[in-house]
């Protein structure tokens, strides 16, 4: 993985603090280029082509590149470049990027099969064209205003010009309402981030700036339901194996996430089958049991037999403040944690490592989706009926405890079915947000628009657009790359998402059991405990710091760090006061009070 940055002027001495912030992501090199037009820089993270020959920004003919990514299965397309005279210097993907661009221009993307975000400065049309892959495993930011138009991988990097940023405030009601920042929207007005499937192309003349959609998974899913059944079905497991065997190819060592979960355990036992000693990697917990899964990455490893790497983590105060301190905005997923201690054990020995998320999204995996599931089929009166009972049930400090889920389908199972779905999915619901924002406060429906579609397949395309690209992809991209770690994602490539998607529900969700058709592959590989265990997900024990970490409490309770005036203070002490005193469940939302306070007192460096 790399860094990349750039903006439409010269200076030297801009760039070069710009890929100043960005060096973790990218610490093997560092480049520039800056012209009369343009400015572009890379930090380079090296995992093919080791050599000087993979310096950035590269150059052919009145093309440059910087480029952040991995294209999977390159060499064919770089064959298919060879027969039509191209000749190549490197052994890089970002040769073949940069002549593919050539050959075909915009359009290169589409042959593209792998994650992506870059940025081609041709100083023959004088424009600079971005990229970021269809469904978001890199991040790309811009700013374009009074003129400026400066793009880089992270926020930190474009805050390096002294920009007068101001705070958006729908960014603000997103974060709390799904603990992220959703669509093209970042903290700051002005700000953007390229979507997913999105290519820019920015006019250094006109000083003009082009937005494009290159990939429709919504059609590329109905393109696939006129193929029959039968032969979509026979399709998935060789391209589960395909996507894998891709991804191993690199220059430096390979490993596997090993969490013990289905997901990762399938893709560590396919390369297992082929790879003899393939190391794969996994933490545990040793403060509460209900977060620890090494029983099970012990298990998966032992009849895949992989070489197995465990360390037992406890967290504390200088981890969280150390994750938090390079957030470039407010993000509420606490298992960024646990992912960035798993990256930071795993890049002790490998500089690349194959993960199993997005599973879940594609083949139905969320317990969300089993409620989608029930409120089908529970009589409306029978939920409303249960209502009072389950205000009985009494707060935990416990992981997703079945009480809080039960509390959440009864409060919401009227709705419609995906405003319903997001209200699971949230943190502080409208009303909520209404008392804490006041005046700032924004509906759901401007945040994420709902339409009357009932199906799975609308709340999977939901969670793959919002939840997935905004959240799950951007942690592993936040924590990964704090430790200079490639994280790669097989279950994302092109060519398996829309056909699983297109299947028939029965083959994701049947009789309230998850990933059926997932789970059906996975049963030749790997035993029957690991295949069927229930569900536990990665995250971090919050309930327990907000009640015992002081420096937590503080940026809770203590009025110095609500100077944003952007919180209603006396409602937060509610909360609080309700969650210490076990009379409500309000983990969540709290945790992302102290998020939002301690990255604008801290991680934002003193903005006002």
């Amino acid at each position: 993985m790399c860094g990349i940055a750039g903006f439409n002027w010269s200076s030297q001495a801009l760039i070069e603090k710009m890929l100043g912030t960005l060096r973790y992501r990218g610490p093997d090199d560092e480049g520039f280029l800056a012209d009369s037009n343009a400015s572009i820089g890379n930090t380079r993270l090296a995992v093919m082509d080791l050599s000087d020959k993979g310096h950035q920004p590269m150059e052919f003919e009145n093309l440059a590149i910087v480029y952040n990514g991995e294209i999977y299965g390159f060499k064919q397309l770089r064959e298919e470049l060879e027969t039509e005279g191209y000749k190549f210097v490197s052994d890089t993907d970002t040769e073949v990027v940069l002549c593919s661009y050539h050959r075909w221009g915009p359009a290169c993307v589409e042959r593209f099969n792998g994650m992506w975000a870059f940025c081609v400065y041709d100083r023959k049309n004088n424009t600079l064209f971005l990229s970021r892959d269809r469904f978001g495993v890199k991040p790309l930011y811009y700013y374009f205003g009074n003129g400026k138009f400066i793009f880089a991988s992270e926020l930190k990097a474009i805050r390096q010009h002294g920009l007068d940023l101001t705070i958006n405030v729908p960014a603000v009601n997103f974060f709390f309402y799904q603990k992220y920042i959703g669509d093209n929207l970042t903290i700051f007005e002005d700000c953007y981030k390229l979507r997913p499937s999105e290519n820019l192309l920015f006019d250094l003349n006109r000083k003009e700036l082009t937005l494009t959609k290159y990939y429709d998974l919504e059609r590329q899913v109905a393109g696939n339901q006129d193929l029959s059944l039968a032969e979509r079905l026979d399709s998935v497991e060789g391209i589960i194996i395909d996507a894998v065997e891709k991804r191993l190819v690199a220059d430096v060592p390979v490993g596997s996430f090993l969490s013990g979960g289905v997901d990762s355990s399938l893709i560590s036992a396919i390369i297992a089958r082929k790879h003899k000693g393939f190391e794969t990697f996994s933490i545990g917990f040793k403060e509460d049991e209900s977060y620890d899964e090494v029983k099970y990455s012990n298990r998966a490893s032992e009849h895949i037999n992989t070489s197995h790497y465990v360390d037992y983590v406890q967290f504390n105060e200088e981890i969280i403040r150390f994750v938090l301190d390079n957030m470039d905005e407010p993000f509420g997923d606490a298992s960024i944690f646990p992912t960035y201690l798993l990256s930071k054990m795993t890049r002790a020995r490998v500089t690349t490592a194959l993960s199993g998320d997005a599973a879940d999204e594609i083949f139905g995996g969320y317990d969300t989706y089993k409620a989608y599931k029930l409120a089908r089929y529970v009589p409306r009166a029978a939920i409303r009926a249960s209502k009072c009972l389950t205000d009985f049930l009494p707060p935990s400090d416990k992981k997703m405890t079945f009480a809080f889920k039960l509390k959440r389908f009864v409060r919401d199972s009227d709705l419609n079915t995906l405003r319903r779905h997001l209200r699971w999915m949230a943190t502080f619901k409208d009303f909520q947000r209404s008392k804490l924002l006041n005046e700032n406060f924004v509906p759901a429906e401007s945040l994420i628009p709902c339409g009357s579609e009932k199906s799975l397949l609308a709340l999977q395309l939901s969670d793959i657009h919002n939840y997935l690209a905004e959240d799950i992809l951007k942690k592993v991209d936040m924590a990964s790359m704090l430790n200079s770690l490639e994280v790669r994602v097989p279950y994302l490539d092109y060519r398996l998402v829309p056909v699983v998607l297109s299947l028939p529900e029965k083959y994701k969700v049947r009789n309230l059991r998850t990933k059926w058709l997932l789970k059906r592959i996975a049963g030749k590989y790997l035993p029957k405990d690991i295949v069927h265990r229930r569900k536990r997900g990665f995250t971090a024990p919050i309930s327990r710091w907000i009640k015992g970490e002081d420096f937590v409490r503080t940026f809770l309770t203590d009025r110095r760090y609500y100077e944003h005036n952007l919180l209603d203070y006396a409602y937060v002490q509610r909360l609080f006061d309700n969650h210490i005193n076990k009379r409500e469940d309000n983990a969540r939302d709290l945790w992302l009070v102290f998020v939002f306070n301690y990255w604008w007192n801290c991680a934002l460096g003193g903005f006002r």
